[in-house]
């Protein structure tokens, strides 16, 4: 099909470029989209991309004979300044305009569309004679009979000229290629998910907008069937070809608003309409209201909803249930998908009081694969150019190991970002990542030239003052001018000179902060943490403050991004070692089970049936003798295990009485502080890393203390923490009790391996496991090499696999651990090597019964013992 070429051009002044760079965003939208459906192109005519240098009458005249005049559009922009005066108008703008006005006398077909940019600037900032002369040429607009549009600054500007070119052309192909308003309407709503979808995949200012295939997963990556995640990933096009009730599961970051618009915007391609509603922006009482709102704004009715999905919704507060509940009640026959964020840095709530009559599917967002990075890489390359592709992907991915951070398109767009500027350096922790990232925001992207650029430290100081506040009130939401005026006013006080109204601009014009109706917001909570720990830096009070409250039990992050500015904050370091050893201590005493309590060491290499009794009865015999309540108790003397009794909520009030979300929120805060203390004295270090190690000691006994309950009920809430049974425990209670007992180790690792793994931290790691005497932590350091792998791993194993007996559990764990690491994990040839030679070594110590098996015992053991990895993670 020939396509139609539509020229535009587009006339400012200077102090419009990131006007002009929108056109080119939205003329390339244009193109991929209606365009293609509709056969036509749109070409740009802009001076700085169709002229050349050369000689004429006048400058202007030489660009207006090289852009030419046969184009169909002219596209007008003004703002402050006028333009610079020529022979025959006051300005190049006003000449162009002058040609394409004459044109449309001329009863020539084209269309004049002109942009006032109407916000609001100092006075200060504002040439009088200049915009004397734009205001004057606004009224000769007026009374030569066109029809201006103001609009509100770029972004602003960015909405309406998507809108009104799509309605042009839309209209414009009317008569060739739309037969009836039908198809009109069709097209202006996919424009509309198209663009939401665009402005959640939208995290910095001039980044190229790419959209990646999720991995969606029947489990998570602490299942205890851990190899079958991405074997077992969905296909996402079968969620919206049918569609059921299903609640897909992800940590912040991962993308889960992103997925939400991408299967309204598909569904919507195939012909059905589902309704997309922000769990964070409406009341209980009205949400199911909004469901309605939402399909009668664009002409629909309640019978065409196919699907409604539910994003930011959460379970640690009480209106998400009531919010979940009406909608349901409300929606008996249309399947709904929630979006949930998980966040174990909050607090559960009791829900049991709220009955949702509806079924679902769970589901979780994974981190990307290797050849999904790629992609976000490549076409992140081809519109920056920062370096060979090859090197870029390995850099991204090597930056994400160092930080010990998601593989998620978030984090990939963060590291290309500041790869941007800094691509021959790294990151060494996620506070440097986040310094880089304001760097370049405040260095490349966008300020006028007219405005002076802020000092980076000025920034990171004031902002770590406005955040202060925000974390004392407890209110994160704000208006644009109180923010101005209360960062003027401290500057004022500290004798400051910085631009308020620019640091909020490039704060807004790349997401850090969005507008939510009337108020502004950060977008991520982390960069409240991360300005509020600089402010711990250079403000005592306030450091003082975080600590004694113990606020960072909520935020960890501020914790981690307060030990990462010079990575020698020894004061952190011993108050979390303190309350950490506190907090442990009074779980310990309340719980009382024993101190050698080893339900392992009853376990053999694949346990039986038989064994996994026998650690039930001592397992029980240890719980019914310790200061757990009878409410527990009688879980483990009831040998009936009677699984349809009712969940007794007393467990609830047990759980609460013994502090364990603080100790796992003292554990996740003294890990991040740890992981970023490279130098602080080596006492210190040793110190918090035994109390953290004796903390997942302690969560592993209570776990087990919680199997039975666990594998009758599938969860246990307490004190707004909560664990759950994934799929693939089993069907019967022994079934799934057998797998919760073997997983308890790996569990408890997989809580925390994030937060305390870095790759500069194995020797620290190192000296505790060659000196560690509990048979149990010291198998969690064995595990938690296998899962991250720090330089000089493969020796600790080859040890620790020699120390074992042939027969062991802990043998048998540690195999399987190296088995799913094989398979799944992003692992070069070197490392896939030297993991198929342990996994081997696990065998033929099994199978020879050799102490330390040789050379000619492993090569015994077949490659048919590896398993296959997937195609997607070879590379």
């Amino acid at each position: 099909m020939n396509k139609k070429i539509y020229k535009c051009l587009v006339a400012s002044p200077g102090d419009t470029a990131i006007e002009r760079e929108t056109c080119l965003k939205v003329f390339n939208e244009l193109n991929d989209g209606i365009g293609e459906k509709f056969g036509f192109v749109i070409e740009k005519r802009m001076w700085e991309y169709n002229t050349r240098p050369a000689f004429g009458d006048y400058s202007q005249a030489v660009i207006s004979e090289q852009l030419g005049d046969d184009y169909d559009i002219f596209i007008g922009i003004m703002y402050k300044k006028f333009g610079t005066e020529t022979k025959m108008a006051g300005s190049g703008t006003e000449e162009e305009f002058n040609n394409a006005y004459n044109r449309l006398l001329k009863k020539e077909n084209i269309e004049i569309m002109f942009y006032f940019n109407d916000e609001a600037s100092k006075l200060s900032e504002i040439n009088p004679d200049e915009l004397l002369k734009v205001n004057s040429f606004k009224k000769k607009v007026a009374n030569l009979g066109g029809y201006y549009w103001n609009y509100n600054g770029p972004q602003n500007f960015e909405t309406v000229l998507r809108r009104q070119l799509s309605d042009y052309f839309l209209k414009a192909s009317k008569s060739d290629a739309i037969n009836n308003q039908s198809e009109i309407l069709k097209e202006t709503i996919r424009l509309k998910l198209k663009e939401r979808l665009d402005r959640a995949l939208c995290i910095f200012d001039s980044q190229p907008i790419i959209w990646v295939d999720p991995v969606i997963s029947n489990t998570n990556e602490i299942s205890n069937n851990a190899d079958e995640n991405f074997k077992r990933r969905i296909d996402v096009k079968k969620i919206i070809s049918n569609p059921s009730s299903t609640i897909i599961k992800a940590p912040p970051q991962f993308g889960l608003t992103c997925l939400a618009h991408y299967l309204v915007k598909e569904a919507w391609e195939i012909g059905d309409f589902w309704v997309y509603i922000d769990s964070q922006f409406v009341k209980p009482h009205n949400i199911h209201k909004k469901v309605i709102q939402e399909a009668e704004s664009i002409g629909l009715k309640l019978e065409d909803i196919k699907c409604i999905v539910i994003d930011s919704w959460n379970n640690y507060e009480i209106d998400s249930f009531k919010k979940l509940k009406n909608v349901c009640e409300e929606y008996k026959e249309i399947p709904i998908i929630v979006m949930q964020t998980i966040d174990n840095s909050k607090f559960l709530i009791d829900n049991s009081e709220i009955k949702i009559d509806k079924s679902f599917d769970v589901l979780h967002l994974l981190a990307l694969p290797r050849t999904q990075i790629r992609k976000v890489v490549s076409e992140y390359n081809k519109a920056k150019d920062i370096a060979a592709e090859e090197a870029l992907l390995s850099k991204v991915i090597d930056d994400l190991e160092v930080l010990n951070i998601h593989r998620t398109p978030f984090n990939c767009l963060t590291l290309l970002k500041v790869s941007e500027k800094y691509f021959d350096q790294s990151p060494v922790n996620r506070t440097q990542m986040l310094e880089m990232v304001l760097f370049v925001l405040f260095n490349m992207d966008g300020i006028p030239t007219y405005k002076t650029k802020p000092d980076l430290k000025d920034c990171e100081y004031v902002l770590g003052r406005f955040c202060e506040k925000l974390i004392r009130n407890e209110r994160y939401s704000f208006q644009r001018q109180s923010f101005i005026d209360e960062l003027n006013s401290f500057c004022k006080e500290k004798l400051i000179d910085l631009e308020i109204d620019v640091v909020f601009d490039v704060l807004a014009a790349n997401q850090i902060i969005t507008k939510i109706d009337l108020d502004y917001v950060f977008r991520s909570s982390y960069w409240i943490f991360y300005f509020a720990a600089k402010r711990m830096h250079n403000d005592k009070d306030f450091n003082d403050y975080i600590f004694k409250s113990k606020k960072y039990i909520s935020c960890p992050e501020i914790i981690e991004f307060y030990t990462g500015i010079d990575r020698s904050r020894s004061d952190a370091l011993e108050i979390l070692k303190n309350d950490i050893q506190n907090t442990c201590e009074i779980v310990n005493a309340k719980v009382a089970l024993p101190e050698n309590m080893n339900p392992f060491g009853l376990i053999k290499w694949k346990p039986t049936e038989e064994q996994i009794l026998k650690v039930q009865d001592e397992l029980s015999e240890n719980v019914i003798n310790s200061g757990l309540p009878d409410s527990v108790k009688d879980q483990h003397a009831d040998k009936n295990y009677n699984q349809i009794r009712p969940y007794n909520q007393n467990i609830q009030s047990f759980l609460e009485e013994y502090s364990l979300l603080n100790l796992m929120q003292n554990i996740r805060a003294s890990s991040r502080a740890l992981r970023n203390s490279d130098y602080v004295s080596p006492e210190i270090k040793k110190d918090i890393l035994k109390e953290i190690l004796r903390g997942w000691n302690q969560i592993s006994k209570v776990l087990l203390a919680l199997s039975p309950i666990l594998a009758q009920k599938g969860e246990a809430k307490f004190e707004g923490q909560g664990f759950y049974l994934e799929d693939g425990f089993g069907a019967t209670f022994e079934e799934r009790i057998n797998g919760i007992i073997q997983a308890n180790l790996t569990n408890v690792v997989g809580f925390f391996k994030n937060d305390i793994f870095s790759s500069k931290i194995g020797p620290l790691l190192f000296d505790h496991f060659t000196n560690e005497t509990d048979q149990n932590i010291k198998h969690q350091l064995a595990l938690l090499f296998v899962f991250t792998r720090p330089r000089g791993w493969k020796a600790k194993i080859e040890d620790y696999i020699v120390c074992l007996h042939k027969n062991s559990f802990y043998l048998f764990d540690i195999l399987n651990s190296l088995r799913g690491r094989y398979a799944f994990d992003f692992a070069n040839s070197d490392e896939l090597n030297e993991i198929s030679y342990l996994i081997k070594m696990c065998y033929a110590k099994h199978e020879f019964g050799s102490k330390k098996p040789g050379l000619h015992e492993i090569v015994k053991i077949s490659n048919k013992s590896l398993p296959t990895r997937d195609s997607d993670k070879e590379k």
